[in-house]
C-alpha cells in the first residue's frame, strides 16, 4: 500500500511538472515549482482524506466523510489562484494561470484517489488547451501585446490611426496625463492589443511618428 501511495505522489509531481514547464516557458506568474507543489499537495490531501483516519474508524461510533478534505482543496486553491491574477489599472492578467493551478489541483486529487488514467488524460487535455488552443488563437486573431507609450497629446490620434491602418485590434486602452516642471505635457498610454505583426514591426511604425518618445512592448 505504501509503495503505491508513494508512486501516486511521484506521478502527481510529474504531471504537475508537465503543466508547469509550459507555464514557465511562457514566463507566467506561476511556473514549474508552483505547479509541482500544487499537484503533489492536493495528491497528499486526497491520500489523507481516503486513508489517513483508518486507525480511528469504527471506534466510538466515529464516521468520517472522505470527500470533505477534497472539497476544501477545491475551494482553498482559489486563494492561491487569486494571487496570480494581477490588476493593473483596468487590465486583468493571470486568469489562465489561475485556471491552470485549479486544474492542476484537480489532477492531483484524481491521482491521489487512484484514477491514474483519468489524471494522465486530464494532463494531456490541459496541455492541449494551454499550448494548442493558444497557437490556434494566435493564428486566427494574432498575438496579444501590451504597449506602453510615452507621447505628446498631439501625436495620440496619429498613433491610434497607425494601429488601425495596420489592422491591429485594440482590446483596451488607458491614458495618463503627466506634466513636468516646465509645464510640458506628455501622455502615458497603456494599450492591450492583438496583432499578427512582430513586435519589431509595431515598434518601427510607432517610433516613426513625431511626438512618440518611448515604447515598451510586453
Amino acid at each position: 500500500m505504501n509503495t503505491e501511495l508513494l508512486l501516486r505522489i511521484a506521478l502527481a509531481g510529474a504531471l504537475g511538472a508537465l503543466i508547469g514547464v509550459e507555464r514557465q516557458l511562457r514566463a507566467k506568474e506561476a511556473g514549474l515549482r508552483t505547479h509541482i507543489l500544487v499537484c503533489i499537495g492536493s495528491t497528499m490531501f486526497m491520500i489523507v482524506s481516503k486513508y489517513g483516519f483508518g486507525d480511528i474508524l469504527g471506534q466510538h461510533n466515529i464516521a468520517l466523510d472522505p470527500s470533505r478534505i477534497a472539497a476544501q482543496v477545491v475551494s482553498g486553491i482559489g486563494f492561491l489562484g487569486a494571487g496570480t491574477i494581477m490588476l493593473n489599472k483596468q487590465f486583468v492578467r493571470g486568469l489562465t494561470t489561475a485556471a491552470g493551478l485549479w486544474v492542476t489541483a484537480a489532477i492531483g486529487l484524481i491521482v491521489g484517489s487512484g484514477l491514474y488514467v483519468i489524471g494522465i488524460f486530464g494532463t494531456i487535455m490541459t496541455l492541449l488547451v494551454l499550448e494548442g488552443i493558444r497557437q490556434l488563437s494566435t493564428r486566427l486573431m494574432g498575438q496579444r501585446y501590451m504597449l506602453m507609450l510615452s507621447l505628446t497629446p498631439a501625436s495620440m490620434d496619429t498613433a491610434m490611426q497607425t494601429l488601425r491602418k495596420l489592422r491591429i485590434r485594440v482590446m483596451r486602452s488607458s491614458v495618463t496625463r503627466n506634466e513636468n516642471e516646465n509645464k510640458d505635457c506628455k501622455l502615458s498610454m497603456e494599450i492591450m492589443l492583438r496583432a499578427k505583426y512582430k513586435p519589431a514591426d509595431i515598434y518601427s511604425q510607432l517610433m516613426s511618428i513625431d511626438g512618440v518618445h518611448k515604447i515598451e512592448i510586453r
